[in-house]
Formats: structure tokens, C-alpha cells, sequence
């Protein structure tokens, strides 16, 4: 009786295990922390979108500095032609004419683009830096996520294996006579209850495994196996240097100073609507019986200068464009003071989370230390006959509930590690020293002015 009971509980085991992991077998990969975010940035969509964002940026800048140089164009037509002007001319006509073209003075509306298309593609490399710090946090959450379920699913392995154990000795002490059946069923359920939240560990840990998978870009069924554990490190830094080195070096918060910045260069292009500009050109054109012949000499001219075109009056259009560009960086402008307060508030929120884990992980190890001595002391107190099944039951339960606790907390301490970087603006590839300082230059020759 009590063999088959063994291998009948070895055999539900079994099919537990199976039912989560599945029958089929799937690519094991071996995966550190770095080695799922470096496998992020490189198949992430998000950061796909980014770098779009970021050529359309250098193209727009090209565009813009392109227009301050020259431009050829030609025209030819060729028609069918009659009447007494053209008697002699086959009744078809064709005309060919090309043009070289320059702007002198656009009134500052090529340099103020110019300026803001600069702008931009310096806001598009920092938000793309930017993306990819949030993807670095993100896989790094669902890393730990992993880990986390994972020592979850070790706990209730080993207390399983425990009411395993502790089932088998009340079934000898009650065929030996020494306990009540109630102990035996109370044992038992203890057990069903232990497999049960078993399950739900092992389903959390392959939820986990699979939402980490789709992250970094891998098929959701690869049975990724995370190398690292849920470990401690002090962090050394107080909160007034993490919001110090944050102003410092947030890419999101100089992105908005870029913006702002590429807001009043548009308003100062708008602004060319009240002034002349001057255009140098030099044009050739000929016209013949033929499609490049210059036999019609009263279409055979040439000419080169310059031109000024005024619009004097516009009936305000002008002006209304400016004062749109005007609400624009006004908008700019109130963006940045958000961000920076929004800056200050994810700093101080993740630094106080950080410390409330780092000081929950020093009570529940305190507390992990007591609960598995009062398990043993109830362990040999039943074991001697003075203890009962449901003091015993409890200490085992407090137990699993306090290592469960100390999980949460290293697992807490981690991800907020990991949200504190972020908000601090940790760098991942690109280092906005030289954009802070380029802002900073430009700060000092608007004082200037």
C-alpha cells in the first residue's frame, strides 16, 4: 500500500510537470541580462521606429541645406504648328530652355530651417538613445521577472518535497498507531495545496520565459534559461547626486530643449514673409524645326541677373503664420519645464522604492532565519510526539511564505535598480556630452546677442 501511494504521487508529479513544460521539445538557450538586451536592441521594433525617425531627421537637414545652393532645370516642348507665322517651319515647332538658379538673401528663412533641421536630427539621435535606455529596463524587468518565478518555483519544489516527506512519516506513525487519521488527511491536503501552488509557479515561470522571449525577438516557445540570479548590491549613490547626474544626462529632457530650440528657428523662417528675398539666375533658350535646332532666331535668347521679389502686402498671412510658430514654442516651451519636473519625480520615486527593498531584504532575511529554526524545533517537536501536525503545518507554511518574501524583495531591489538607471538617464550607446555641451554654446551666443 504504502509503495503504490509513492509511485502513484511520483506519476501525478509527473504529469504535472509535463502539463506546464509541455511533451514537445524546444531550442534551450542559455541568456545573460546583457546578452537579452544587447539581443533588444538589435530586433526591438521600437527601436526600429526610432532610427526611422532619426534618417527622415538627416534627410530633412539635407534637404534644407540643399536649398541654400544652385539649380538647373530644362524645359522642352514640342508642338504642331500652322498659320502664316510658321509657313516655313514643317507645321511643328520645338523650344528648349535651361535655367541656373541661385538664392542670395531668402529674407532668413533657408538659415532659420537649416537651424532647425539641425535641431531636429540632434532630438531624433537623443530620443532614439533614449528608446533604447526604455528597452534596456524593460528587458531587464522581464529578466527579473523571470528570476523572480523561478526561485519562486524552487521554494514550493522544496516544500513539496517537504509535505512529501512529512505525509510518509505520519503514514508510519499511524499504522504504527502513534497519530489520528486526521493528521494523515490534514497531511495530505497540505500536500494537494503545496502541488498546487506548484503549478501556478511553474505556469507564472513559463509566462514569464515567454513574455522575455517576445521582447528580445525570440519564438515565444524557446525555453530561454536565465544564467543570473536574483542577487544584492548596495547602491552607493544618494538621491540628490541620482537627480544631479539625471539633469545631466536625460537624452528625453535635452530632446526637449532641441525642440524647443527648433520651434523658435521655424518662428524666426516665418518670419521672412515680412522681408525680400534675391534670386540669381541665368537662362538660355533656343526653338527650331527640330527637337534641339535653333533656327527661329526671334526664340534664340539668353539672359542673366538677379531678382527681388517683395510681398509688401499679404493681407496678414504673414503674420498669422508667426503667431502659430509663436503657440509652438510656447508649447516647446512649458514640454521642457514638464519633463523637468517630470525628471525630478521619476528619480526621487525609484530611489525611494529602491531603498524600501533594500531595507525589506534585510528584514525578510532576518525573518527567513527564524522561520526555518522554528520549522526544525516544530519539525523535532512532532517528530518526539510533544508537537502537533497543525503546528508543524504552520511553521512550514511561514516559511514558504517568508522566503516567498524575500524573493519579492531582492526581486523589487533589482527592478528598481533597473528604473532608477533609467530615470538617471544611464547611458546604453550614445553619450549626450557633446549635445549638452553644443546647447550650452548656443545658450551662451544667444546671451550674447
Amino acid at each position: 500500500m504504502k509503495s503504490y501511494r509513492k509511485h502513484a504521487k511520483a506519476a501525478v508529479m509527473t504529469l504535472i510537470l509535463c502539463s506546464i513544460w509541455g511533451t514537445a521539445s524546444a531550442e534551450r538557450l542559455d541568456m545573460t541580462l546583457e546578452d537579452g538586451v544587447q539581443m533588444a536592441l538589435e530586433r526591438n521594433y521600437d527601436i526600429e521606429e526610432s532610427a526611422a525617425d532619426l534618417d527622415n531627421a538627416y534627410w530633412a537637414l539635407r534637404e534644407a541645406r540643399r536649398k541654400t545652393g544652385p539649380t538647373l532645370s530644362w524645359a522642352f516642348e514640342g508642338d504642331a504648328v500652322g498659320g502664316k507665322a510658321y509657313e516655313d517651319w514643317k507645321n511643328r515647332l520645338f523650344t528648349n530652355q535651361g535655367q541656373v538658379s541661385m538664392p542670395i538673401y531668402s529674407g532668413g528663412k533657408l538659415e532659420n530651417n537649416i537651424k532647425a533641421a539641425r535641431m531636429g536630427l540632434s532630438g531624433a539621435e537623443l530620443t532614439l538613445e533614449r528608446t533604447r535606455q526604455s528597452i534596456r529596463d524593460t528587458v531587464a524587468q522581464d529578466y527579473y521577472e523571470i528570476l523572480k518565478c523561478r526561485s519562486q518555483v524552487g521554494v514550493y519544489e522544496e516544500s513539496v518535497g517537504n509535505l512529501q516527506a512529512h505525509l510518509e512519516n505520519v503514514n508510519n506513525k499511524y499504522e504504527a498507531g502513534t497519530v489520528a487519521m486526521a493528521d494523515v488527511l490534514s497531511s495530505e491536503v497540505n500536500l494537494a495545496q503545496g502541488r498546487q501552488k506548484l503549478v501556478s509557479a511553474l505556469s507564472d515561470y513559463k509566462v514569464a520565459v515567454a513574455t522575455f522571449n517576445k521582447e528580445v525577438g525570440l519564438p515565444p516557445e524557446t525555453d530561454t534559461n536565465a544564467l543570473d540570479k536574483l542577487t544584492y548590491e548596495r547602491f552607493l549613490q544618494e538621491l540628490p547626486e541620482c537627480e544631479a547626474y539625471a539633469l545631466l544626462h536625460r537624452p528625453d529632457l535635452f530632446q526637449k530643449e532641441y525642440n524647443f530650440l527648433e520651434k523658435k528657428a521655424y518662428k524666426e523662417a516665418a518670419k521672412s514673409g515680412y522681408r525680400p528675398t534675391v534670386d540669381a539666375s541665368a537662362s538660355r533658350s533656343i526653338a527650331g524645326d527640330g527637337p534641339f535646332k535653333s533656327n527661329r532666331d526671334s526664340s534664340d535668347s539668353w539672359k542673366a541677373g538677379i531678382s527681388v521679389n517683395w510681398n509688401i502686402f499679404d493681407n496678414q498671412v504673414t503674420k498669422a503664420q508667426v503667431k502659430q510658430k509663436e503657440a509652438s514654442v510656447r508649447r516647446a516651451e512649458a514640454e521642457l519645464q514638464d519633463k523637468l519636473s517630470d525628471v525630478k519625480l521619476e528619480v526621487r520615486e525609484a530611489y525611494v522604492k529602491l531603498k524600501a527593498a533594500e531595507e525589506n531584504i534585510n528584514i525578510m532575511a532576518d525573518v527567513v532565519n527564524k522561520a526555518e529554526e522554528d520549522y526544525h524545533i516544530e519539525e523535532a517537536r512532532y517528530a518526539a510526539g510533544v508537537g502537533t501536525n497543525l503546528e508543524l503545518m504552520d511553521a512550514q507554511n511561514k516559511l514558504v511564505e517568508a522566503k516567498g518574501e524575500y524573493i519579492n524583495a531582492l526581486y523589487s531591489y533589482n527592478v528598481n535598480k533597473s528604473s532608477l538607471e533609467k530615470a538617471m538617464g544611464v547611458k546604453v550607446e550614445l553619450d549626450v556630452e557633446p549635445y549638452r555641451q553644443a546647447l550650452y554654446e548656443n545658450s551662451e551666443k544667444g546671451d550674447k546677442k
